[in-house]
């Protein structure tokens, strides 16, 4: 099973919660901020997501709901079990097919913003990652980079977007194994053939 066939929260679901609360932030960059969360900390509580995901939200003309609350909390949990998964199938949180590529890039860029900014608050000592993952970490800077650029709907950039996410995806889940390795249990989870 992939993690899109156990996801219940999508990008759709998450834009309207935010809508609701007058909050334009993409989902992708709030998907990429519990990311880098979870794998730049031993244990991301499930309370302060929720906490923190309050604070992104800005100031709320109305507190969040049960069922909000119970959506943000759902959110955390499938995040988590897909970084965990022992098949490899987290997702970032981007939007469908139905977007277009330009759209798609930029919520890509979001994510990566996102998440590049939790992993540098968990003050990660990058002495003691692999030189594969340190290489990619600071690949991901380069594709924040793609913000400003202008795309068309070709195939060729489709296929681009396509690697840039599964490359974007190796390297989160290569940060969660090496600063949990023992949670999935996997083979070789260092091994930088997975990511290049």
């Amino acid at each position: 099973m992939t993690a899109s066939d156990s996801t219940t929260i999508t990008f759709d679901e998450m834009a309207d919660l935010c809508l609701r609360h007058r909050c334009f932030q993409s989902p992708s960059l709030l998907h990429g901020v519990l990311c880098g969360q979870l794998c730049g900390q031993e244990r991301l509580p499930r309370a302060q997501w929720v906490m923190l995901f309050t604070q992104l939200l800005g100031e709320l003309t109305e507190p969040l709901s049960e069922a909000e609350q119970a959506s943000i909390y759902t959110w955390y949990d499938e995040t988590l079990a897909a970084l965990t998964d022992p098949d490899m199938g987290f997702e970032p949180l981007l939007p469908g097919e139905l977007y277009s590529l330009e759209e798609r890039l930029t919520c890509l860029v979001r994510w990566t913003q996102g998440f590049l900014k939790s992993v540098d608050a968990a003050q990660i000592d990058y002495e003691q990652l692999t030189p594969e993952l340190k290489e990619g970490l600071d690949d991901l800077k380069s594709i924040v980079d793609l913000g400003h650029k202008r795309l068309d709907d070709s195939n060729d950039n489709e296929h681009d977007l396509m690697a840039l996410s599964e490359f974007v995806r190796m390297v989160a889940m290569m940060l969660y194994l090496e600063r949990h390795p023992g949670d999935p249990q996997v083979e070789d989870p260092g091994k930088p053939s997975s990511v290049h």
